[in-house]
Parts: C-alpha cells; structure tokens; sequence
C-alpha cells in the first residue's frame, strides 16, 4: 500500500474511526422511525428513475459494507433492505486503510458499499489508485440534492467523474459545560494558557487534531504544512496550556465520560455528537469553536470498490440513504450533519442548530472542500511530515 495513505489512515483518520464506534451504543438513543414504503423506496427499485436512464436493476441477496459502524444505517435501512430482499453484511474498520487493505490483499471482487472519510478518498483519487470505482449518476438520482459544496467536492469528483457520495458532515468544535463558562472557549486554542482554565481541560489524544488547532491558533495559513521552527512553536503553545489540562480523552466518547464525571469543564477538538451522549449520561453541555480561530471540518461518503460483486445493491442502497427522508434520519441518529438540501428541513430545530450549514451552501465548497488537516507522509523540502508530528505529540505528553 502507498505509505502516504496508510499514514493518513492511521493518523487523524483513526480519531474518526473512533467517533463511529462510539455510534454503536446511541441506537437508543434517538427515536429514529424507518421511513415507510413509500416514494423513497421505489426510486431504487426498478422501474425507478434509475432504471428509466437505461438500467435495469436486480436487487436481492447479499451486500457487503465495510466502513465506519453505524455508517451502513441498520435502522434507518431497514425497511428498505427488507423490501427488496437485501442482506446487509457489515465488517467494520479499526482503521480506514483496512478497506484498502482488504482490497489488495485478496479482497477485490468481494467488497461492496464502503464509507470512509474525505481526506483519505482525496488522498486515494491523487495517488491515482485503483480501488474506488466511477460511480454513474444516473443510477443515484436522488445524490442530485446534494448541498452545492458537496457537488464539486475534490473528494467526490476528480476529472469530472464522480466517485463517491458523501453521506454526513461535521465540525471539531469545543464541548464545554455552560454552567461554568457561560461564554464558551475563548477567542483563540492558545488563550487556554490562562491560569483561569486550571485543572478544566480535557484533550482528545490526538496529535493531528491538536498540532492543526494550534497552528491556526498562531495564524499559519496551511497549519498541515508547517516546517520544523513552525512545529517547535506550535509545542511551545501548548506546552504554555498544557498546566491546565487533566487528562486526554482516548476516543470522543472518553472525553464525555472525564467531562460528565466533572473532572473537566472544556473539551478540546470535540464533536457535536457528543452532546447527545452527555445529555443520556444526566448532562447537559455545549459546542462552539474560538470565535477567531475556528476550527475544521470533516465529511465521510459512501464509495463503491472496484468490481464490486453486488453492484445493483450498492446503488439502489446509496440512492436510498440520499433520499431526504433517509438522509435527515441518518445525521439524527450519527450526531451529525446532513448531505442532502432538502434534509435539513426534515431535521429538528436542535439538530439543525448544530452545524454551520452555510460552510455547504456555498457553490464552491469554501473552507470544507479546500480545507486539509492532515500533514504529508514524508518531509516535502522545509515542511516536515507525519512522523515529526507524531514524536512532537508524544514528546509533548512525555514533557
């Protein structure tokens, strides 16, 4: 495998495999309702606007997901799978490059339906790797709704094909308790230097997410291309905050945990979802970004793998997952963001107060689709690689 994507999967990549995982525990959390056999399925069966471009589908039997758990919609699905006779058969990914793994070890031939995150399809569509295979729009008519940033996303689309369909979006903001600080995070990461956040911070174990925050914190234009004197002064910030905080989270789900024992107050590089797992846990907390530091944005997409065994299902459960009912009860159920437009008028007041939608009203994608958080594998003349973030990390916790 290409060592560029193999670090980029095992890197930043593996804190969003540990959002999903989390996911498989909130299944009650929200009352989902599967939509009913209505409009939405019949447009993935055939005779559906699919099979009226010219393709006739034969959906049934077996469809094999291998993706971030959650992601292959066991609730939202299952009316549909079950009207069509599909048997979904997840395996799920400890690390996202196990998908590509799998692939070039025997597994060509056998895949099906895959999720995974943007900055990994982005990185496998530049390397030019045979894996993901061209998806025809035709047979995804409901992908048509797509939020505009969503439409020429450079995840999504290279040399004018398409290749995969994003299915949620979300942010890495901080999660806080309002109680003792009404006014959220501070204006910028490295305002957590303060002695007034004492004893209140919690970080997520993470250094890409961590090293990206703090080098926009010091106004670098690229915080994932930084060179060695750039790193050091990104360690030094943090070392200026690091007496404040108490512990590193392991995965998001362990950040809530430390926060709802009251062992922290301030979650940093948090996720909305968290807040559905506090509010079950008996807490109530918030999310916001530094007003001037912001923060950064991720997407997960369905892709198909190249000579997929059960392509029809593949399509028509894509298809269905882009519908707006399915994708609107999707994002409810995951915590997340939706793809589809006209989803968000489906969502909840609450739900769509979560994200900042305008990021994917934009026609050109804005900060999502030009936005990398992810440093190069290897050093790229003075802009050190993956490794050097790494051992920055580890010297930083060691420190």
């Amino acid at each position: 495998m290409d060592d560029r994507i193999r670090q980029l999967l095992n890197a930043r990549l593996n804190a969003d495999v540990t959002r999903r995982q989390l996911l498989q525990g909130l299944g009650g959390m929200a009352a989902i309702t599967v939509v009913g056999a209505g409009g939405v399925r019949a447009a993935s069966r055939p005779g559906s606007a699919a099979a009226a471009r010219g393709h006739q589908q034969t959906l049934g039997g077996p469809l094999n997901f291998l993706g971030y758990e959650g992601e292959e919609a066991p609730n939202v699905a299952a009316d549909f799978l079950a009207s069509n006779g599909i048997t979904m058969q997840p395996s799920y990914v400890g690390a996202a490059d196990e998908a590509l793994t799998r692939f070039q070890t025997g597994g060509r031939g056998q895949m099906d339906l895959m999720a995974a995150n943007k900055d990994f399809q982005r990185s496998v569509l530049d390397a030019g790797i045979e894996f993901m295979m061209p998806l025809d729009p035709a047979r995804i008519p409901n992908a048509a709704g797509l939020w505009p940033a969503f439409r020429v996303a450079p995840w999504v689309v290279r040399d004018g094909v398409q290749y995969t369909v994003p299915l949620i979006w979300g942010d890495e903001p901080c999660i806080y308790d309002p109680a003792k600080w009404p006014e959220g995070p501070p204006a910028k990461y490295t305002d957590f230097a303060d002695p007034k956040w004492a004893g209140e911070l919690v970080w997520l174990d993470d250094p890409f997410t961590n090293i990206w925050l703090y080098g926009q914190s010091l106004g670098y234009a690229d915080p994932s291309k930084i060179t060695r004197e750039q790193l050091d002064a990104v360690v030094q910030a943090m070392l200026a905050s690091k007496p404040n905080v108490v512990a590193y989270g392991a995965s998001l789900g362990d950040m809530v945990d430390i926060m709802v024992r009251g062992e922290a107050s301030m979650g940093i590089g948090g996720w909305a979802g968290q807040l559905t797992i506090a509010r079950e846990k008996g807490k109530e907390f918030a999310v916001k970004s530094p007003e001037i530091d912001g923060t950064f944005y991720w997407s997960d997409a369905y892709a198909i793998a190249l000579d997929a065994p059960n392509l029809d299902n593949a399509y028509a459960f894509i298809d269905f997952m882009m519908s707006p009912e399915a994708n609107a009860q999707i994002a409810t159920e995951l915590g997340s963001a939706c793809t589809i437009e006209a989803a968000f008028d489906i969502l909840d007041a609450e739900t769509q107060a979560m994200f900042p939608y305008d990021v994917v009203r934009a026609e050109d994608g804005g900060v999502l689709n030009t936005q990398v958080v992810i440093p190069p594998q290897e050093d790229e003349g003075d802009i050190v690689g993956a490794g050097a973030w790494s051992e920055a990390w580890q010297e930083f916790k060691l420190s």
